[in-house]
């Protein structure tokens, strides 16, 4: 089984088969959206604005304030931070073939015992927070002095955020949530099994076709 990241679960937990074709196959290749596009900008934007002090444009200006707010943090400041661990949850290198789970944290902010993980978001406000359980159990793993992590979902766009806080009590918790999804994806592996799920995503959104999935309908007009 290919290591896991939040994006990699949470497509097989949306449909099986989508993932199947996504990371197994595989058939769908990365589809840019003009929303993932605007993302990526934002994204880019943000971290040179953070990181080197490159004057925001005035397209992005407006999400200048988050900016200014991670600036002004205490700490050692870490921008794209690649973090992987393996099946034993010891930390490894994000290309390593023993990677079990990894991810990739916009913002991390480390100061003595405690941290800030920070995630840009520019799409809709969505309540679920497993991707900051996720980051701060990376965390904790790869920074053992550090006992308190605050995450944080920045909804730049809705001017809005989701903050979670975890401390290393929290860790059998978040790590068991983990284990119960990934059993699920390494099951689908070793029986080549990819169930798939109904959703909105089948009236054209997902990038599958008739051929791989009977599910699939062309996208409304």
């Amino acid at each position: 089984m290919r290591a896991q990241s939040f994006s990699s679960m949470n497509t097989y937990f949306t449909c099986p088969r989508q993932y199947e074709l996504t990371y197994v196959t595989p058939v769908i290749g990365y589809q840019e959206t003009d929303a993932t596009r605007y993302g990526t900008e934002v994204h880019l934007a943000l971290e040179e604005y953070c990181r080197d002090g490159k004057p925001m444009s005035d397209n992005h200006s407006k999400f200048k304030p988050y900016g200014d707010k991670i600036i002004s943090l205490p700490g050692d400041k870490y921008y794209e931070q690649e973090m992987a661990l393996d099946k034993n949850l010891q930390p490894v290198k994000f290309d390593s073939p023993d990677a079990w789970v990894r991810g990739i944290i916009d913002v991390l902010v480390v100061n003595g015992n405690k941290a800030l993980v920070n995630d840009w978001k520019t799409g809709k406000v969505k309540p679920d927070s497993d991707q900051l359980k996720l980051f701060a159990g990376f965390v904790m793993h790869h920074y053992p002095a550090v006992d308190t992590v605050k995450t944080v979902y920045s909804w730049v766009v809705h001017k809005k955020t989701t903050v979670e806080t975890y401390t290393r009590s929290d860790l059998p918790d978040i790590w068991n949530h983990f284990v119960v999804k990934m059993a699920k994806i390494e099951a689908s592996y070793d029986k080549d099994r990819w169930i798939p799920k109904t959703s909105g995503l089948c009236n054209g959104w997902c990038g599958a076709t008739k051929e791989h999935c009977d599910f699939w309908k062309p996208r409304r007009s």
